[in-house]
């Protein structure tokens, strides 16, 4: 397949991002960087390009590019706390643990609430064999994690459409936890292990959100985009074509996912 990239006078950041977004669900993970790098040589102030372009070097175990990548973000806007989080997950992955220690205790300063950051932060004191540092942190976790049912079905909802996925990833655990048969924290887990990079996760808990309400078109929607992300093609379709069958409006959506034509 041969993608073409066209120069423009005045690019459209935005519409590029996109592209690469569904170059990224498809598969195409070298077309997504290049055109990526080719926005940030024309916009070197677009962190979101950074950001998904350092998650797919991340995803391929390129952990010292990727951390160029998140610390251009870090350079141009320190409250962003995906950026902090994410560098932190490199470093402890490269066996960097004090830096990883150093982003996670920032990432925590500006998103006190997020119950993964103090696992990630405990892990990290755990590899340093600071084991007391380590279950201080996992038992914050805990507490995080185990609040009222619906106030973090609520949480986990506002998260995930304030694009904080790592805090409504917590959330939707807490709530699967308190209670396991209900399937819209199934579905926001799975959202968010989707937007994560998580793809069989994501599948799983869509999954099980789908065999407890059936009938539910916006999770069959999420569950096709995961399995378009997995490369599983066929079974995307198919629940595409399901979501479809039980509300019609969502072809729009499933258009621009691109995986009827490309089926």
């Amino acid at each position: 397949m041969l993608f073409l990239f066209l120069a423009c006078d005045s690019p459209n950041f935005e519409a590029q991002l996109n592209q690469a977004k569904k170059y990224r669900t498809q598969g195409y993970l070298e077309e997504a960087e290049q055109l990526l790098t080719e926005v940030i040589q024309t916009n070197e102030s677009f962190t979101e390009a950074f950001l998904l372009r350092g998650q797919i070097r991340e995803s391929n175990s390129e952990f010292e590019k990727a951390i160029s990548d998140y610390s251009a973000i870090i350079d141009q806007d320190s409250q962003i706390t995906q950026a902090w989080s994410s560098r932190g997950s490199c470093y402890y992955r490269i066996g960097a643990f004090q830096n990883a220690l150093q982003d996670f205790s920032r990432a925590i300063e500006l998103e006190p609430n997020n119950a993964d950051l103090y696992l990630y932060l405990g892990n990290s004191y755990g590899e340093m064999d600071m084991f007391t540092e380590a279950i201080k942190n996992f038992n914050v976790a805990r507490e995080i994690s185990f609040g009222d049912y619906y106030s973090n079905l609520t949480k986990a909802y506002e998260d995930i459409h304030s694009r904080k996925y790592t805090s409504a990833l917590a959330r939707a655990t807490s709530a699967i936890e308190e209670n396991p048969t209900d399937p819209i924290p199934h579905s926001y887990k799975g959202i968010s292990l989707y937007h994560l990079g998580k793809f069989n996760d994501a599948i799983l808990h869509l999954n099980t959100a789908t065999k407890l309400d059936p009938g539910n078109s916006a999770t069959i929607y999420n569950l096709g985009l995961a399995y378009m992300a997995s490369k599983n093609t066929g079974e995307a379709v198919s629940q595409f074509e399901k979501a479809m069958s039980i509300d019609p409006s969502l072809k729009r959506d499933i258009d621009l996912a691109g995986a009827l034509e490309s089926e």
